[in-house]
């Protein structure tokens, strides 16, 4: 037989992964995923800055090797995996369903500092930990304000898409 839902509005999967349409007006949630991008990326900066100054090498954040990328035209894989697929699957997991799922117990603002702090420690490397959990309050954020998770992709997949730039090519 045809299964019925029992919810009172039975939301698509799409919109129980957080990939609904943006019920927020599209150009300032594209402006405030590239707001957060360039938060990000200047607290990146600035950090960097900082701990080069103290000369604190555990606290640096580590190289990227430039082997990350697939060589030739085949670096179109490489940014596939780490600006599409990547922020799509850390994006589900840590804002739709881990600070998502904090938020009944904890409230907004204590669900964005622990799914932040999560985000940051599995990215398992202690001279990004504190830029990481920065980005993750800053997608949070941009989670709980735009309603959809498209735009914290997109922020995601710039933050990501540059990193590899960067290192690659020097950029």
């Amino acid at each position: 037989g045809v299964q019925t839902c029992a919810l009172p509005i039975c939301p698509s999967p799409w919109r129980l992964l957080g990939l609904s349409a943006i019920n927020y007006p599209v150009v300032k949630a594209v402006m405030m995923a590239l707001g957060a991008l360039g938060a990000s990326l200047l607290f990146t900066v600035v950090y960097s800055a900082v701990v080069d100054l103290f000369g604190s090498d555990l606290l640096s954040p580590p190289d990227i090797s430039s082997e990350i990328a697939f060589p030739g035209a085949a670096i179109l894989i490489t940014l596939q995996a780490v600006a599409v697929v990547t922020p799509l699957a850390e994006e589900v997991f840590f804002r739709a369903f881990v600070f998502s799922g904090l938020i009944p117990r904890l409230g907004v603002l204590k669900a964005m500092v622990l799914s932040a702090a999560i985000f940051s420690a599995f990215h398992l490397t202690l001279g990004v930990l504190i830029p990481v959990f920065v980005t993750g309050l800053l997608l949070a954020f941009l989670y709980h304000k735009t309603g959809s998770l498209w735009p914290c992709v997109l922020a995601h997949a710039g933050q990501n898409a540059l990193a590899v730039a960067l290192e690659v090519y020097g950029v």
